[in-house]
């Protein structure tokens, strides 16, 4: 009997082991991600790899990996899969490359989980990793639009940062012999983050060779000191009294704006030739938008979006301005003092991650109808005031009686109401605090 009893622990046992093995299954979990670069310029291309260890106790693979972005919707797709297939033994690690991510928002983004066949990994959420995204816009805007030989004007540079960036700004004068003295040509901000503005002027001495014009760069560094991004304005302001006429023309407007603004106006999403009705269109970031005013070719570009806002820069005359949606500016493009195009922000769509835009043309007709119109709104009021007076002057019953009338009018209503002009009523003050009638 005690024999039967250990044979058939003996086999209980063994069964139990061979059970086990059967029953031995892989299990899968991302222990490391990292991504090359580890900082990136808006619109570029990057690629992530996540280190993938097998935690089961048999060999297995992982068919495919697919990797998403958080809930800014920072990334150009909403996910990327990756097939894999390497068979992982117990203990041993895979590693899974993610190529092809692009990067359409600027800021520090990150990664909601990586989803492991059909099992949901959040390493990446869990240990907060994230991609810094930059990205710069600078503009400028001049304290006076012309001045005379050796008279200064203030030069303000405003940046608008995206992601977290050290910027260098640089002052280079074009033309015109106009300087900045013994300032700098070099000036800095640091640890800017996504979203904020700063600004840096420079005095400027008008030249006496003709229109003073200039360039300020803005070069960026991500915080890491991997990623670099730089944009450019240039701007004009003209010489008074000049006795040598320059080359340039116009003055600047308020901003300017456009790394190689100085060239011609490239290819274009749409191309609305002549502009003569209202357009209502769509731009994404580094898209553009061409038209003609008086045959002279200008154009929109989306230089950066947030769910909120949009960098617009509009040539050939640069000129960079942030709108809110709901925003509408009327927009000088040549620099006479007088707006040629309206320019609203209708909506962004932060699922296209594009900007709804409504142009329309201000005609040189419209304006001056408008303005003969005050002008003649404006003597009409003025011939009516003289009138009257010229009228009370001498006395004229027409222009008396009227008046004469709506003062009899108002007593009528008031000795209706029983009130009395002649009667005033008085009290006197009682030291309790209290009032009597007199």
């Amino acid at each position: 009997m005690i024999l039967k009893n250990k044979s058939l622990i003996v086999l209980t046992l063994a069964l139990a082991f061979s059970l086990s093995l059967v029953s031995g299954a892989a299990d899968f979990a991302v222990n490391t991600f990292s991504c090359t670069p580890a900082e990136v310029v808006i619109n570029n291309v990057f690629s992530c790899t996540a280190q993938v260890i097998n935690n089961g106790d048999a060999s297995g693979s992982v068919n495919t990996a697919t990797l998403y972005p958080d809930a800014s919707s920072w990334l150009e797709n909403s996910n990327y899969a990756q097939s894999s297939g390497a068979s992982v033994s117990p203990g041993q690690t895979t590693e899974i490359t993610f190529a092809g991510l692009r990067a359409i928002k600027s800021g520090s983004n990150g990664f909601s989980k990586i989803l492991l066949d059909s099992v949901t990994d959040t390493y990446t959420a869990d240990n907060n990793i994230e991609m810094n995204v930059i990205d710069v816009v600078v503009s400028v805007s001049n304290s006076a639009s012309s001045t005379a030989m050796s008279e200064t004007f203030d030069s303000t540079a405003e940046v608008t940062a995206g992601g977290d960036i050290d910027v260098t700004l640089t002052f280079t004068v074009n033309s015109g012999g106009c300087s900045i003295g013994s300032q700098s040509s070099t000036k800095t901000l640091s640890g800017m983050q996504d979203g904020n503005v700063q600004s840096k002027s420079w005095t400027v001495t008008q030249g006496t060779s003709g229109n003073c014009r200039y360039t300020i760069s803005a070069a960026a560094t991500g915080t890491g000191g991997i990623a670099t991004k730089t944009d450019s304005s240039s701007s004009t302001v003209t010489c008074s009294d000049c006795p040598t006429s320059s080359s340039d023309s116009g003055s600047s407007s308020g901003s300017g704006g456009g790394a190689g603004s100085g060239g011609g106006i490239g290819s274009a999403k749409f191309n609305f030739g002549e502009l003569g009705s209202t357009q209502d269109f769509e731009l994404g970031v580094s898209e553009t938008a061409k038209f003609n005013i008086s045959n002279e070719e200008h154009s929109i570009t989306v230089k950066n979006l947030t769910a909120t806002r949009a960098i617009l820069r509009i040539q050939s005359n640069p000129q960079t301005y942030t709108f809110i949606v709901g925003d509408e500016k009327n927009i000088d493009l040549n620099g006479d003092d007088s707006a040629e195009i309206y320019l609203k922000l209708k909506s962004i769509n932060i699922i296209s991650n594009k900007a709804n835009l409504i142009l329309s043309p201000i005609s040189t007709e419209t304006k001056a109808d408008k303005s003969d119109s005050q002008d003649s709104n404006e003597d009409n009021a003025q011939n009516q005031i003289s009138g009257l007076y010229e009228n009370l002057k001498k006395g004229k019953l027409w222009v008396i009686i009227p008046a004469v009338l709506i003062v009899i009018g108002i007593l009528v209503y008031l000795l209706m109401n029983k009130i009395s002009f002649l009667r005033f009523k008085k009290r006197i003050k009682i030291k309790d605090g209290t009032y009597i009638k007199v």
